[in-house]
């Protein structure tokens, strides 16, 4: 009796050794699959993406990660900021970054940006180079990305886009134009765009397709990125008697835009497509409540609530919770 008592003890001991010294080295042994996130985090496109992104990796690694050959690992979220959505920063910034990421963070994936269409397409033959799948989940408007993929499918076959592109949304504001008319008679539009890819080419074709069903364009102002005074374009609004003013910009600067319009009493809508001002929550503040009948054309579901998709108000929710 007293051996299988002292049998019992010297196997619970043995049974201790192995929870705290193997279970534990075992568990830390599993390699974290590391997301490298190049964004411009001092601007809404990135810091919003960041906060999905952060917030998506605490909820998967408090499941207890991912399963990946019969092993559960975590995620890793490694950061940088490309600056790319800053004015007069060079594309070959961000493509620094992304190499960064690649080489002294490790990064398994690329998830996020680069955020403003030249970089992301800047960094395209980098992802190739390294294969590394790359997700881009905010920004990067411009077709070319896709046509990119499409034409040369081997060499770009790492590069994944989940959100929609600049053709789209001219669609989705061309069918608003449609709209105003008919129910309020709003019929002579400008278009005024940021000096940026995706924008340039947005406004050009909004210009001419809307010209074609028969508004009135008054014509296409382009703005440098970082500019404060947009008075030049809205003076051209008001001698034109413009009723729609478009406005296609992702730069913060788009709340003084908004500001100059309500001081010159411009009698034209405001309608964004993509207008940075108008998609963040500091938004009336920003505007000091002059953005009151501002329109804007989100990209992506999960800007505004809605029951898009089962993970939609799920995300929201989470989301606003954070």
């Amino acid at each position: 009796m007293a051996r299988a008592k002292q049998f019992v003890s010297v196997m619970l001991a043995i049974a201790v050794v192995v929870l705290f010294c193997i279970a534990p080295s075992s568990v830390k042994a599993e390699k974290p699959i590391v997301l490298g996130c190049p964004l411009s985090t001092a601007f809404l496109y990135g810091w919003d993406a960041e906060r999905g992104i952060r917030l998506a990796v605490e909820e998967i690694n408090a499941a207890g990660g991912v399963k990946v050959g019969g092993v559960k690992r975590p995620f890793k979220v490694e950061l940088m900021d490309t600056r790319d959505l800053e004015p007069g920063v060079p594309v070959s910034e961000a493509l620094l970054v992304v190499e960064k990421l690649i080489l002294e963070k490790g990064a398994d994936f690329l998830l996020g940006g680069p955020v403003r269409s030249e970089a992301a397409l800047a960094a395209m033959p980098l992802l190739s180079k390294y294969k590394k799948i790359s997700i881009v989940s905010t920004g990067v408007l411009s077709p070319k990305y896709s046509a990119m993929v499409a034409k040369n499918y081997d060499k770009y076959k790492y590069c994944f886009r989940i959100h929609g592109e600049a053709k789209w949304l001219v669609g989705e504001i061309l069918a608003c134009f449609k709209e105003l008319k008919q129910k309020y008679g709003l019929n002579k539009i400008l278009v005024m765009v940021q000096d940026v890819a995706h924008a340039r080419g947005a406004g050009k074709v909004i210009s001419k397709v809307a010209a074609k069903k028969g508004f009135d364009v008054l014509g296409m102002e382009v703005v440098p990125t970082g500019t404060s005074d947009f008075s030049m374009g809205l003076l051209k609004a008001k001698r034109g008697g413009a009723q729609i003013l478009n406005i296609w910009m992702d730069m913060p600067e788009s709340s003084i835009l908004l500001k100059q319009w309500y001081q010159m009493r411009i009698k034209a809508l405001p309608f964004g497509s993509t207008l940075a001002a108008a998609e963040q929550p500091g938004f009336w503040k920003a505007t000091e409540g002059k953005g009151e009948y501002t329109l804007c054309n989100v990209v992506n579901a999960g800007n505004a609530p809605s029951e898009a998709t089962p993970w939609t108000m799920k995300f929201y929710r989470a989301y606003t919770k954070r």
